[in-house]
C-alpha cells in the first residue's frame, strides 16, 4: 500500500552508517551558539526553551551514534553484517519522526474504516487573532477538540436528529493541529478527516449526510474558539466583540471530499493528518559561515487540480533554529487525536500495529527487504546490542570485516 507517494521509480538500497543530513548538521554545528544567544534575539518572542525540549535537541546531536546502542543482522551462510543504530525518537530529529508518521500511516487501515466516506476539513484562524495567541502564549493544542466538537455539531445539525438521542450518534473523527504555515510562519490551524455518515451506536443504524451549510460551519467555528478564547482570558469582551462584527461570515473552513478506493482513501488521509510541518528534503543548503539556510515550501495549491507551487526561502539559521524549537511539541503530547467511533477501542488497535516503521518505510521506497541478506537473500539474525557492549562489538566487526556499500562483508584471508 502506497502512503506518501505514488513514485514508480525504485532506487537500490545502500545502507547508511550515520543519520547525517544537513539539517542535523545545523544542530551538531549551532547549538551551543544558538543558546549563548538566545535570550538577546528570541526570547520575546518565543518565550523560553524548556528543558524537556534542550533533552530533545541533545538526543537529535546523538541520533545515529553506534555507542549508544544499535541492533545487528547476521546472516549466517555469508557471514555479511547490517548495523542499524537506535533511533533517537525524537520530534524534532525529523528522520524519525518521518518514520513514527510512517509506522501510523501504513497501519492506518487498522483504525480507520474506508467504508464509509472521509471529508477533509481546514480549520483556520484570521492573522490577526493569531498574533494575539502568539503574544499570549496559547497552546493551539486545545484547537483540536473545539474543532472536534464543531464538527459534531454541524452534522448533527444537518441530520436534524431529534435532542433526546444525539448521544447515541457518533462519526469517526481524526484531527491534528499545525501551529505554522509551510513556510514556517505562525499559522495555527487544524487538519480534521471525519466520516460524512452519522452511526448509532445502539443500533447499529448508519445515516448518511447529503447537505452540509459550509455558512453555519464557519459561523459555528468562529463563535465556539473565540467563546473558548474569551473563557480562557486571551480575549477581553471587546476584542471579542470585534472580531465577531468583523466576521460576520465566520472563519474560513476548507473542505476536500476524499474520494478512491480502499488505498487511495488511506493514501490522502495520511497526507492530511500525518504530514509532519517540516521534512530533510526541503532544505536545499545551510551556509554555516554566513548562518543562512535554504529550503523549498509548498506556497500554494489548486485545489481543483491538485497541481502544487513551490517558493524558495533564505532565512537565518538561528531564526530557524528558534521557530522549530517554538513548533516542536512538547513531548508526550498526543498530537494526533481520534473521536467518535474511531476512539472507540482505539488502545487495542493501536496495539495491533506493527512496531516495524524502518523494515516498511525500506520496503515500500526500494523494493527489497532490508533484513535479507543482500547475496543469499536469507533473512538475517538478529541481535540487539545495547550500549555498554556498543564499542567492543562494533571494534570486533571492524577488525574483522570491510564496509561496502553499507555492509560489513567478512575480509578475505590471505592464502
Amino acid at each position: 500500500m502506497y502512503i506518501f507517494s505514488k513514485q514508480q521509480n525504485k532506487y537500490s538500497y545502500i545502507p547508511a552508517l550515520e543519520r547525517w543530513s544537513l539539517y542535523k548538521s545545523i544542530w551538531q554545528n549551532h547549538w551551543i551558539d544558538f543558546q549563548e544567544i538566545y535570550n538577546t534575539n528570541f526570547l520575546d518572542i518565543y518565550g523560553k526553551i524548556s528543558q524537556r525540549k534542550i533533552e530533545e535537541v541533545q538526543k537529535l546531536i546523538d541520533c545515529g551514534n553506534f555507542l549508544n546502542g544499535f541492533q545487528k543482522y547476521t546472516c549466517k551462510e555469508c557471514g555479511i553484517s547490517l548495523v542499524v543504530p537506535f533511533t533517537c525518537k525524537s520530534r524534532l530529529c525529523l528522520s524519525c519522526n518521518r518514520k513514527k508518521l510512517f509506522s501510523w500511516s501504513s497501519n492506518l487501515s487498522y483504525i480507520l474504516n474506508t467504508d464509509f466516506h472521509h471529508i477533509h476539513v481546514t480549520f483556520t484562524i484570521p492573522g490577526n487573532l493569531a498574533n494575539i495567541l502568539l503574544q499570549k502564549g496559547y497552546s493551539v493544542e486545545k484547537m483540536i477538540s473545539l474543532a472536534a466538537k464543531v464538527y459534531k455539531i454541524e452534522f448533527l445539525k444537518a441530520a436534524k436528529i431529534p435532542e433526546d438521542s444525539i448521544k447515541d450518534w457518533h462519526l469517526g473523527i481524526l484531527a491534528t493541529v499545525h501551529k505554522c504555515g509551510n513556510s514556517l510562519n505562525y499559522n495555527p490551524h487544524v487538519h480534521l478527516v471525519g466520516t460524512k455518515e452519522l452511526i448509532n451506536i445502539k443500533t447499529g443504524e448508519i445515516l448518511e449526510n447529503t447537505f452540509i451549510s459550509y455558512k453555519s460551519f464557519r459561523v459555528t467555528w468562529m463563535k465556539t474558539f473565540c467563546k473558548h478564547l474569551l473563557k480562557q482570558k486571551i480575549l477581553t469582551e471587546k476584542e471579542f466583540i470585534q472580531i465577531l462584527e468583523k466576521y460576520k461570515n465566520g472563519f474560513h473552513v476548507y473542505f476536500q471530499p476524499i474520494h478512491g478506493d480502499h488505498n487511495e482513501v488511506l493514501f490522502r488521509i495520511a497526507e492530511y493528518i500525518a504530514s509532519g510541518f517540516f521534512h530533510n528534503s526541503q532544505i536545499l543548503k545551510v551556509d554555516h559561515q554566513n548562518k543562512k539556510v535554504v529550503f523549498r515550501y509548498k506556497s500554494w495549491v489548486d485545489r481543483n487540480t491538485g497541481e502544487k507551487s513551490f517558493k524558495v526561502i533564505t532565512m537565518d539559521l538561528y531564526e530557524f533554529m528558534a521557530k522549530m524549537l517554538f513548533f516542536l511539541p512538547e513531548p508526550n503530547t498526543k498530537m494526533i487525536r481520534y473521536y467518535g467511533i474511531y476512539a472507540q477501542s482505539l488502545g487495542q488497535r493501536l496495539r495491533i500495529i506493527e512496531q516495524v516503521a524502518w523494515v516498511k518505510a525500506i520496503e515500500h521506497c526500494f523494493n527489497t527487504n532490508p533484513i535479507h541478506c543482500p547475496d543469499c537473500r536469507k533473512e538475517m539474525e538478529l541481535k540487539v546490542v545495547y550500549s555498554y557492549f556498543s564499542y567492543n562489538e562494533i571494534s570486533k566487526l571492524k577488525a574483522s570485516h570491510d564496509l561496502i556499500n553499507g555492509y560489513f562483508r567478512p575480509r578475505s584471508r590471505s592464502p
